[in-house]
């Protein structure tokens, strides 16, 4: 099945070409206060901007993206919510992580990261809200991490993207860059909406090259199914039914949506679809995505005296 996949290949290249695809794996190590001390102390793992006031929400933007995507969200919320929100170390301008916080990998590097900050910051059990590879991490610190935080949000982020591949038929399988690979056709098949196209592509390059490049391994790699059975809070995730488009019907992506996130309990995991948008949900259907976190945070109260 295409699916995801030729919508993936060509973003994966261009951060091939402007980093690399060395990675060690991020295995599912345990995430231990003490770890995320000395891992928050190692380095400096992401830059924070926090504004409005209440229970405690974390926003986590996607590989090569700024916390600024999340713009209309945090408008939405900061009037309920005190919002921190994050731009990841390497990305959109943000310095990358020096070389020696490497040993554990980026993904696991973050996750202990983001629970030292929740400790440090003595944050109630905050809800955490991920985009893409945020989603990725949301999903990761509900299954490792529960104690530790109230819910989870997973907006267009999967658990194994190297699985995608692993579906792949022949021809879809292309291991170097387009020739002419224009960055904007990148974007488009990102979003619909063509006034985020140059700000994707901003980003993109404002981001370290071989950070993007070493992450997306390191994705690639990663594939916590398995652990999702441990999830004991309340996860939701957001899909976009067009990120297939139009290599694959929306039927075929929400089946492997479903196919991804099977091992999450249902009585903690739940889903929602909009078929109005690709990857960038907060471009194309803002409103929609708005209204299910609002609602989702109404539902699972967090923080609350």
């Amino acid at each position: 099945m295409k699916s995801f996949n030729s919508t993936f290949r060509p973003l994966i290249m261009a951060l091939a070409v402007a980093g690399c695809l060395l990675n060690p794996p991020a295995g599912g190590q345990p995430l231990t206060a003490t770890a995320a001390e000395e891992q928050q102390h190692a380095c400096a793992c992401f830059e924070v901007t926090v504004t409005g006031q209440g229970p405690a929400v974390i926003l986590i933007p996607g590989l090569a993206s700024s916390g600024e995507v999340w713009q209309s969200t945090v408008e939405a919320l900061k009037s309920d919510y005190q919002l921190h929100i994050l731009t990841l170390a390497g990305f959109a301008g943000v310095a990358p992580l020096p070389a020696d916080a490497w040993d554990k990998g980026f993904l696991l590097t973050q996750q202990q990261a983001i629970l030292h900050y929740i400790a440090e910051q003595q944050l109630q059990k905050p809800v955490i809200i991920g985009h893409s590879l945020g989603g990725y991490l949301a999903l990761a610190l509900a299954a490792r991490a529960p104690e530790q935080i109230s819910a989870a949000i997973n907006v267009d982020g999967l658990p194994a993207l190297g699985a995608l591949f692993a579906q792949a038929t022949p021809s879809d399988h292309q291991t170097t860059a387009p020739a002419g690979f224009d960055p904007m056709i990148m974007a488009q098949g990102m979003a619909n909406n063509s006034g985020w196209h140059q700000r994707i592509v901003n980003d993109m390059f404002s981001s370290d090259g071989h950070t993007s490049g070493r992450v997306m391994g390191e994705l690639i790699q990663a594939d916590i199914r398995p652990e999702l059975s441990a999830i004991r809070v309340p996860v939701l995730t957001l899909g976009a039914l067009q990120h297939g488009a139009p290599y694959s019907t929306p039927e075929q992506v929400q089946q492997n949506y479903e196919n991804q996130l099977a091992n999450a309990p249902a009585q903690f995991h739940s889903f929602a679809f909009t078929a109005d948008a690709k990857h960038f949900i907060m471009a194309d259907a803002p409103e929609w995505l708005n209204q299910h976190i609002q609602q989702f945070l109404h539902n699972n109260s967090v923080n609350e005296e």
